[in-house]
């Protein structure tokens, strides 16, 4: 068996972890529901480790699964209430990295406006069409 961390402090450290691991998943379409092995392939741990604090996840209604106890070939998802609190996450940890959607370009978007700041017709990112 391999090591398993089950301090309160890696506790919360994985749940952060597993959160947006699964709020990143469903938003990439991978589902609202992922197998345990897409989990573990995206994470530095081990599979007991996993397995564990997947479980403990479920105990605490964090994230929902029809198995009892999860193991390699349990599905897990984000629990109703966990979804809005995995966005957060997600959005905290990559807030610097993340850029407005579609739509939602502003004049210093070299692909939507020109150098005078007017939309430009062919615009990449198919932006709602906004007074120029």
């Amino acid at each position: 068996m391999d090591k398993v961390e089950k301090s309160a402090l890696r506790a919360l450290f994985w749940k952060d972890e597993i959160l947006q691991i699964l709020y990143w998943m469903d938003g990439e379409g991978f589902g609202k529901e992922v197998s345990v092995t897409q989990i573990d392939a995206l994470l530095n741990t081990n599979i007991d480790n996993l397995i564990y604090h997947l479980n403990l996840l479920v105990e605490n209604k964090v994230l929902s699964s029809s198995s009892d106890p999860i193991t390699n070939s349990s599905v897990v998802g984000l629990s109703e209430e966990s979804r809005k609190e995995a966005g957060k996450r997600f959005s905290e940890a990559f807030q610097g990295y993340q850029k407005a959607g579609h739509g939602e370009c502003g004049p210093d978007c070299e692909f939507c406006y020109g150098p005078d700041g007017h939309k430009l017709e062919n615009c990449v990112h198919n932006c709602a069409s906004s007074p120029n």
